[in-house]
């Protein structure tokens, strides 16, 4: 018995095109990759950014701050400032124009970096350390961000592997000009990273630097905005991410506690002179034991007197941190013997940044 199947006429010539269609380099490697980690490092997916806050979002210690003769941080959280004279170096918070094209993405905000030379030797840099030495080790980073400076001056970027405290030297991967216009311009810089192998490291303070620095007397400022680091050869978009869960990511470093509004209950008892306080939470797990300050001494309220002992005296409020987690608030009251439950209206803060 014959059997006969027909098949619809085609034109070779068209299959033969289908076969050649454009896919481009990427999507070449995309389709050779064995494993589905392998295609998720071609296209840059999931988290990405390591560096915090580079969309300049979150400024607990306000939008604008000053450093002179040294490091500090001062403003925008997780950048540090450092000149090396005693200049004043301004890091300030400027709003975009609603609907602006120069920087994708409708971001809010951008940084800017003021500066006034006064000296030749003068070397002043804004720098974040990114928590671990390893990022991109034997790999490569990729350093993306837009910039502009007001005289169109250029600037340095500095990328560094730092092993810590009592670990092995510094290890530079790249000092990269950076040839500056007037107007925003996207830079990205492709770097080759060495492999950390066999260095000693420190793992509670080691980290990877990234410096935007300069040497002179130019009075200028540099304007930064949508600065991120990634492992590998690609540049993606930048990461926008929630503002609280930006903010969530700079509390690991710094907190500020502000009780204006909503009086923090602490119970004091003053028993010939000393006091005690009670314990509270940070809001987050934070990277080390924090140093503490108190910005702002509180007023205070009296939500219940325990004892008869009346015109208790308060004197002034300290902030020690237990751990990572908690900390202890206690007042003095000048009065022995008074035992009172008091609530605190108060501003201080936390800082665990390498």
């Amino acid at each position: 018995m014959t059997v006969r199947a027909n098949k619809p006429a085609f034109s070779i010539r068209e299959k033969l095109k289908e076969l050649q269609k454009p896919i481009g380099l990427k999507g070449s490697e995309l389709m050779r990759a064995e494993t589905a980690q392998e295609a998720r490092d071609f296209v840059s997916a999931g988290r990405k950014n390591l560096i915090i806050n580079g969309g300049f979002d979150v400024w607990q210690r306000g939008t604008t701050g000053s450093v002179s003769g040294g490091p500090a941080y001062a403003s925008a959280d997780r950048w540090r400032m450092y000149v090396n004279t005693s200049t004043t170096m301004t890091l300030s918070r400027q709003t975009f124009t609603a609907g602006q094209t120069e920087v994708p993405g409708n971001p809010s905000y951008y940084a800017r970096f003021d500066w006034l030379g006064t000296g030749a030797s003068q070397f002043f840099g804004l720098e974040q350390f990114i928590e671990g030495c390893h990022h991109g080790s034997g790999d490569y980073l990729t350093v993306s961000f837009y910039a502009r400076s007001q005289l169109g001056d250029d600037m340095y970027l500095g990328v560094n592997q730092n092993f810590g405290t009592g670990g092995s030297a510094q290890q530079n991967i790249t000092n990269s000009l950076i040839e500056l216009e007037t107007y925003w311009k996207k830079f990205v810089y492709v770097l080759s990273v060495p492999s950390i192998s066999g260095k000693t490291i420190n793992k509670s303070d080691d980290n990877l630097s990234i410096t935007f620095y300069r040497n002179g007397t130019q009075n200028s400022y540099l304007e930064l905005s949508n600065v991120q680091v990634e492992v590998g050869k690609n540049a993606t978009e930048f990461e926008h991410r929630s503002y609280g869960e930006e903010l969530a990511l700079c509390e690991r470093y710094y907190q500020k506690h502000t009780t204006s509004s909503d009086y923090r209950v602490a119970a004091i008892r003053s028993n010939g002179g000393s006091t005690q306080g009670t314990i509270q939470y940070l809001y987050r797990t934070m990277r080390i034991q924090p140093n503490t300050s108190v910005i702002t001494q509180p007023s205070i309220k009296i939500v219940r007197q325990l004892d008869d002992v009346t015109g208790a005296a308060y004197a002034t409020l300290s902030i020690s941190a237990k751990n990572k987690n908690e900390y202890q608030m206690t007042a003095s009251i000048a009065q022995s013997g008074a035992s009172q439950i008091l609530a605190f209206s108060a501003v201080y803060d936390f800082d665990a940044e390498l």
